[in-house]
């Protein structure tokens, strides 16, 4: 039996008699793992002007180096690895799944003389990042975000 072991088996039948027996079970490597859960893909439309995945940094030391001009922030993408975003058009993001894998709540570093706008489904503002500021945002209810004042 290929990719089998035993093991020792105590078997208890009715009258009160024991009796020892073996039974093949499947080693570790004859084991199908279930392949993990993918979650959901974090995509931009327009794309974000850089996109780094995954980072190679922490997503706190990476927004934290934030170019000059730029707005930066980071998701959890479907395969539970950290994603960079860097914007500075001025236009409107379409976000699609941010939030929703790991944890909601992202680090931003807004390092623009314009305040981003945080939108919800319908286009409401729904919170903003000043100029030249960190923030923590929850993304999870944020449909767009808009860099033009």
């Amino acid at each position: 039996m290929k990719n089998l072991k035993t093991a020792t088996v105590i078997m208890a039948l009715s009258g009160g008699l024991v009796t020892w027996g073996f039974v093949a079970v499947p080693s570790e490597a004859a084991v199908t793992k279930k392949p993990a859960v993918a979650g959901a893909v974090v995509s931009v439309s327009p794309n974000a002007e850089y996109t780094e995945d995954p980072l190679r940094s922490t997503p706190a030391t990476w927004v934290s180096n934030c170019p000059q001009s730029r707005f930066c922030t980071t998701q959890t993408g479907s395969t539970g690895r950290n994603i960079g975003f860097q914007f500075y058009r001025c236009t409107e993001y379409a976000l699609t799944n941010w939030g929703v894998n790991g944890n909601n709540y992202r680090l931003v570093y807004n390092n623009q003389n314009v305040t981003v706008k945080y939108l919800n489904r319908r286009h409401g503002v729904l919170d903003s990042t000043s100029p030249w500021t960190s923030d923590v945002v929850n993304f999870k209810p944020v449909w767009y975000i808009s860099l033009c004042n």
